[in-house]
């Protein structure tokens, strides 16, 4: 699909007066990050763990849920953490499991299955926990839209602590106290904490020996950056320290899963942890059950955590080959009527629960529309929601709440659980909601370009300035660039399938070599000799103990 290319508006002189001491470029790239302070700037290119971090006592109810841990620790009371299955929920109960062990608590630790139990508490698991004693639940990633559940608990006896960060509607559960910065009534200045992250906090408030939580930031950068959380303000410093930790981890389980994807422990970024750890803790949960990957991450004997992380390879890779599968389905599918409709509802019962938060996230890259994934099972459908720009997931579900058994997430990515006799309904109504609030020009994908630059800027003083700008996630992208009128010499497929695209260009004399990952579709759009206007991000191409700068395109088009 043919993208809007969008060049950022030129920050303004006053702001490029302002701080002489920055290049243009650098100035360019921070106005679009909406770092405009001194305060700002100065905590974005130094971040400073004593300095960054907020204090943890900010966060509504976080002294009533430590003296209710206290509470139990001394009436020796049955713990449970209840974790939700992907990464996020993964690192949180492992990092709480060892929160837990200063007050000498062992907890019971609960974690659903994905493609069976779904998201979030559920009933029978509160009743098989009452059973077992349990007289307190900590939860980790879920819990804010589990009204029944939390009632069913407080009436068996059971007190729950929600330790979350997704969005919260209207009101709020019964719990015993809620750990959430997003509440109204919270004063928590900074709102875009994972959910690790919001445990974390917890051991940072009870942390007695100094910057002993320090060592729980490795599972606290994995969660913040596999769930896609802005990489600005205190999940910037979480993430910069985190990858320092990561490099000296302790964890058996984590130095395993590195060893098996071959990768270099001295040369981390967000990339490690969002494209080749991220996927392989979720794969567990995916294809399987999360509880492999937990026992992975809380592993210290190293030869048991070499044999789940052969385990966890395993299950990735099957989840490489179910995501082909499943994504050629829907993508048929979807083709027949997406030009018609403004959502993509499709489901099947041989469709993982699992896998659906991935297929709708590649189908709404493609086809640029909300994109809705379910698997049938039994009477009921559960699934996962993926968004574009102006269509918020959250209130859109909330709107067809009638037709809906649970729902919750965020604005950008949701889940849903509806009864198959209600499915037709809760399609008509999204596609209604839809119809109405997105408008024809939003259903057109644009790419936003931060600066446009001439062959002359293409060298290594500006990679190092871009280097600065690390470590990259949302809200901080590595920086994307357009430049026009490239000579087109040589066009090439490459990759062991062929689907990938390599140019050789040339403007002003000077020469360069690009490379477009599963671009390769371009082979047949342009010819030697033609001139390409391109939007790339720059890297280093190291190979055979040489370093060059090479051309990462990220569209192009003929100029």
């Amino acid at each position: 699909m043919n993208k809007i290319w969008k060049i950022n508006k030129k920050a303004p002189k006053s702001f490029l007066n302002k701080f002489p001491e920055y290049s243009e470029l650098t100035l360019q790239l921070l106005w679009d990050r909406g770092l405009k302070t001194q305060k700002a700037i100065d905590e974005f290119f130094n971040p400073d763990y004593d300095e960054d971090l907020h204090d943890p006592f900010l966060l509504k109810d976080i002294k009533k849920a430590i003296k209710r841990i206290e509470k139990a620790a001394i009436n020796k009371e049955k713990v449970a953490i209840f974790a939700d299955y992907d990464a996020d929920g993964i690192c949180g109960a492992v990092l709480l499991t060892e929160v837990l062990k200063i007050f000498k608590i062992k907890p019971e630790v609960y974690i659903p299955d994905r493609n069976l139990e779904g998201y979030g508490l559920n009933l029978n698991a509160i009743k098989k926990l009452g059973k077992e004693g349990v007289s307190l639940i900590l939860t980790i990633d879920c819990g804010m839209s589990d009204f029944e559940e939390v009632k069913l608990a407080n009436k068996l006896g059971i007190d729950v602590i929600l330790i979350d960060h997704h969005e919260i509607l209207n009101k709020t559960p019964s719990a015993f106290a809620i750990i959430n910065p997003k509440q109204k009534d919270c004063k928590y200045p900074f709102k875009y904490l994972s959910a690790t992250g919001v445990a974390f906090k917890l051991a940072q408030a009870i942390s007695k020996e100094k910057s002993w939580e320090k060592w729980l930031l490795d599972l606290v950068a994995i969660s913040i950056v596999t769930d896609s959380m802005l990489l600005l303000g205190e999940n910037r410093t979480l993430v910069n320290y985190g990858l320092v930790v990561l490099s000296q981890t302790k964890r058996a389980g984590l130095k395993a899963l590195m060893k098996k994807a071959r990768i270099d422990e001295t040369n981390l970024n967000t990339y490690v942890l969002g494209f080749i750890l991220g996927p392989r803790i979720n794969a567990a949960s995916r294809v399987d059950h999360g509880t492999i990957a937990y026992k992975l991450l809380i592993a210290f004997d190293k030869n048991q955590a070499e044999k789940i992380a052969q385990q966890l390879e395993e299950k990735n890779q099957q989840r490489q080959q179910l995501t082909k599968k499943i994504l050629r389905e829907a993508r048929q599918r979807a083709l027949k009527h997406y030009q018609k409709k403004k959502i993509i509802i499709e489901g099947d019962k041989n469709w993982l629960t699992g896998m659906a938060g991935l297929i709708a996230q590649r189908l709404r890259d493609e086809f640029w529309r909300p994109c809705f994934i379910y698997q049938e099972i039994d009477d009921f459908s559960t699934g996962s929601a993926r968004t574009i720009p102006g269509f918020n997931l959250v209130k859109a579900l909330s709107q067809c709440g009638k037709f809906l058994e649970d729902y919750g997430g965020h604005a950008e990515a949701a889940g849903f659980k509806v009864l198959n006799k209600n499915l037709n309904n809760f399609q008509d109504l999204l596609e209604k909601i839809a119809q109405k609030e997105i408008k024809k020009e939003n259903l057109i994908p644009y790419l936003d370009i931060d600066v446009e630059v001439e062959s002359d800027d293409l060298d290594w003083p500006i990679f190092k300035e871009i280097q600065k700008f690390e470590p990259f996630g949302s809200a901080n992208l590595n920086p994307s660039f357009l430049i026009k009128e490239l000579k087109v010499l040589e066009i090439r497929s490459v990759g062991s399938n062929g689907n990938h695209l390599k140019l050789f260009l040339e403007k002003e004399t000077k020469k360069f070599k690009a490379i477009g990952f599963g671009l390769a579709d371009f082979c047949d759009k342009i010819q030697i000799g033609d001139k390409v206007d391109i939007v790339f991000e720059l890297i280093v191409n190291e190979w055979n103990g040489t370093k060059e700068l090479q051309l990462k395109i990220i569209d192009l088009k003929k100029s």
